[in-house]
């Protein structure tokens, strides 16, 4: 079967990341090398440049971060009556840097072709993380020898706070449709799409993180978002445990969010009906890729995750998990 494809399930733990691969995670001293990788289609539209200045507790310069901000056409904001969606993408370590440039090589500069544009037109925030930096701290040797799982921390890291402060200032200035945010990131990124949607679940219509994985414990805030969390069935880099332990921890949140919020309405004077039942996260896994399950995943049609992801609207598919008693998702197969 070419994928496995559930709803709110289980599982926990992984094992010890390898810096084997363009876009896997490692430590920022050691970036990982490039793989051979299918050619990206080369952009129909020139893509803008920016950058965002991100400012110590003194006011003082503390770093300057660039980025790419690919733009619809005006015909098709006419057409879609002035406001279109935002992407923000966040890329993986081997794309780290200060060109400027990497950031595009996997789905980002895809996004600038007019067959993408054709198919969702939208804005794409993507911005590039310098070589010594990651979006979310992980501390590989703890999970690999402990099995701890990555922790938030109370502030976010620096390159982390560069993309919030980009994506606050675009959704200022451009006409972005709030409704339809959506956010996704591969390997060091799915790690920081799961970190920077704990931080911004109000935002975010849905969110799409790849190979990757977070911290269970932001669940909670995480229950009124909608997420595809996507892996592959055997990762070699990112073994697929964590992406699992995020689906089962988000898929509870969700269910005792749906559960609350059915006891309160139902002891309201009227009582009312209550919400209705969404079920979240998806969760999907490709046969046979290895770490890279971006390429798959990142397409149009039945066999990707771009349909789901800009079908999505903020106001009305917040998520709700199923009451008590309701069939059980599919169990998982066990992880490597």
């Amino acid at each position: 079967m070419r994928s496995l494809l559930l709803a709110a399930c289980a599982l926990a733990s992984w094992s010890a990341l390898s810096p084997t691969t363009s876009s896997s995670w490692s430590s920022p001293a050691q970036p990982p090398a490039p793989p051979a990788a299918p050619a990206e289609k080369a952009p129909s539209r020139e893509i803008a440049a920016g950058e965002t200045v991100v400012k110590k507790p003194d006011g003082t310069v503390d770093a300057t971060y660039r980025y790419r901000l690919i733009e619809p056409s005006a015909e098709a904001l006419a057409k879609a009556g002035g406001k279109l969606p935002l992407v923000v993408f966040l890329h993986g370590s081997g794309e780290r840097g200060s060109d400027n440039t990497a950031q595009l090589k996997h789905f980002a500069g895809w996004t600038a072709t007019d067959e993408f544009q054709s198919r969702a037109p939208s804005f794409v925030l993507a911005m590039q993380c310098p070589a010594d930096e990651t979006w979310t701290p992980i501390d590989l040797k703890a999970f690999a020898e402990r099995g701890e799982f990555p922790k938030m921390e109370p502030e976010p890291k620096r390159a982390l706070r560069a993309v919030m402060q980009a994506m606050d200032e675009i959704i200022a200035t451009r006409p972005v449709d709030r409704d339809r945010i959506y956010l996704t990131g591969l390997s060091m990124g799915g790690f920081g799409a799961f970190e920077l949607a704990a931080r911004r679940p109000e935002l975010f219509a849905a969110v799409v993180p790849i190979c990757g994985g977070g911290d269970p414990t932001t669940a909670p805030v995480l229950a009124r978002t909608r997420f595809y969390i996507v892996h592959s069935n055997y990762d070699p880099v990112v073994p697929n445990r964590l992406s699992r332990e995020m689906t089962r921890a988000i898929g509870f949140a969700t269910q005792r969010a749906w559960r609350d919020a059915r006891v309160r309405a139902q002891s309201s004077k009227p009582p009312s009906v209550g919400p209705r039942f969404i079920p979240s996260p998806a969760h999907r896994e490709y046969d046979g890729v290895g770490h890279d399950c971006w390429t798959p995943a990142y397409k149009f049609g039945d066999d990707g995750v771009l349909d789901w992801m800009f079908g999505k609207r903020r106001s009305v598919d917040a998520p709700v998990a199923a009451p008590a008693g309701a069939a059980p998702a599919p169990a998982l197969p066990r992880a490597q």
